[in-house]
C-alpha cells in the first residue's frame, strides 16, 4: 500500500481503538525502516561516506536507499567500467529474522534469470560480518511516466508489457508469485526495454525455493491498495497465487491504456477501495471511449480482471500471447491512447 495511503486505513481499520492505533503505526514504521535489494533505481540522496566498506573491485559514486539493516549504493564496477547497485547488509547485527530474509532474497535472486529482471551479478560476505548482493543497474523511468513523456501509443505500449508477462512466467515456474506489481515496479530504460523490479513483497508457494517456515497471515495485506487482486483484497492470501500476478498485471495494462485505473475510487477510503475491488464490476474499456464496443480489448480486460482466479489467464505465458494480439489489434485500428 503507498504510504500515504496507510495512516487512513489502519485509522479505518481500527475502529476507535487507540492503543490499537499506536501500535499497529509503530509496527509500520519499524516495517518501513527494511530496504529492498531491487529498490535502486531514480532515487537522488547524499552522496556515499568515503569510509563505506564494499567489495573489492567496486568503487562507490552515491547511496540510492537505506533502512534499519541495509543499505543500497550506486558503485561503478572497477573491471567492466559499468554501473551497480550493490546492498549490504550487516548479518551479525541485523537480527536472526532480517538475516534470513535476505539469505532468502539472495536465494531468489540468484534463480531468476530473464532479459526482462534485474540481473543479480554476485553476492558473498565481508570479513566485517556483512554481506552483499550486487546487481544490474537500471536507470529508467516507471512505465506509466515513460509511456505518458514519450507519448508512446497504444500497440507499443502493450508490446513494452509482453516482456513482463514473459518475466513472471520464469518466476511463476519456480513457485515464486511477486504480488506488487504496479508502474512503479516496471522500469524502462535505453532502447524502450521495461525490466520488473523490486521482488521484495515476493512469496514462494511451491518449489525447492519453498521454505515452510514461510507464510503470510491470514487476513494480511499484501502489495499497493490500487492494484490488488480481488483475493489479495480480501485478505485470502491462500489464494493469492500466479494469477493474482496476472490480474496487476492486466490493471497496469489497462492504466496505461485508460490513463485511469479500472475502479472510480476518487475520493474513497482505504475501506471503501478494497470493497470495490473485491465487488464493484470492472469499467470497461469501451464505455471510456478507448476503443469502440467489440474490440478485442473488451474481452481481454473481462478475462484479466475477472474477479474468480479460474476466469482469469491460466499462465503467464497465455496472458503474453493475447497481449501480443491485442497490440497486432491496435497496430490495425484506429483505437486512442491514454
Amino acid at each position: 500500500m503507498p504510504p500515504e495511503e496507510r495512516p487512513v486505513f489502519v485509522q479505518d481499520s481500527c475502529g476507535g481503538d487507540g492503543s490499537l492505533l499506536e501500535l499497529v503505526m509503530s509496527l509500520i514504521r519499524a516495517d518501513e525502516e527494511s530496504a529492498s535489494a531491487w529498490d535502486c533505481a531514480g532515487v537522488d540522496v547524499a552522496p556515499v561516506a568515503p569510509t563505506l566498506k564494499l567489495p573489492a573491485g567496486y568503487e562507490p559514486i552515491r547511496e540510492l536507499g537505506r533502512g534499519g539493516v541495509g543499505v543500497v549504493h550506486l558503485c561503478r564496477e572497477s573491471e567492466t567500467d559499468q554501473l551497480v547497485a550493490v546492498k549490504l547488509v550487516h548479518l551479525a547485527t541485523s537480527g536472526r529474522s532480517a538475516a534470513a530474509r535476505f539469505r532468502r532474497e539472495w536465494r531468489l535472486l540468484a534463480r531468476l534469470r530473464h532479459p526482462a529482471l534485474v540481473a543479480l551479478r554476485a553476492a558473498g560476505t565481508l570479513e566485517d560480518g556483512s554481506a552483499y548482493l550486487i546487481m544490474e543497474y537500471v536507470d529508467g523511468k516507471d512505465i506509466r511516466k515513460h509511456c505518458r513523456e514519450e507519448r508512446v501509443p497504444a500497440q507499443r505500449r502493450l508490446e513494452i508489457l509482453i516482456p513482463v508477462a514473459e518475466a513472471l512466467g520464469v518466476a511463476h515456474g519456480l513457485g515464486i508469485v511477486h504480488r506488487d506489481l504496479k508502474p512503479a515496479n516496471i522500469l524502462v530504460g535505453s532502447g524502450h526495454r521495461a525490466r520488473l523490479i523490486d521482488f521484495g513483497a515476493a512469496r514462494v508457494l511451491d518449489g525447492e525455493l519453498h521454505s515452510r517456515q514461510e507464510h503470510t497471515l491470514t487476513g494480511q495485506i499484501v502489495g499497493t491498495m490500487s492494484y490488488l487482486s480481488p483475493e489479495q483484497a480480501s485478505g485470502n492470501s491462500r489464494r493469492a497465487d500466479h494469477r493474482s500476478d496476472l490480474y496487476q498485471l492486466g490493471v497496469v495494462a489497462y492504466e496505461l491504456l485508460a490513463n485511469r485505473l479500472p475502479y472510480d475510487m476518487e475520493g474513497q477510503t482505504s475501506a471503501e477501495m478494497l470493497r470495490s475491488i473485491i465487488a464493484e464490476p470492472v469499467r470497461g474499456i469501451d464505455a471510456l471511449g478507448i476503443v469502440e464496443a467489440g474490440h478485442p480489448a473488451v474481452a481481454f480486460f473481462e478475462r484479466a480482471l475477472a474477479k474468480d482466479p479460474e476466469s482469469r489467464f491460466s499462465t503467464a505465458a497465455e496472458m503474453a500471447e493475447s497481449l501480443r494480439a491485442l497490440a497486432g489489434s491496435f497496430a490495425r485500428g484506429r483505437a486512442k491512447s491514454g
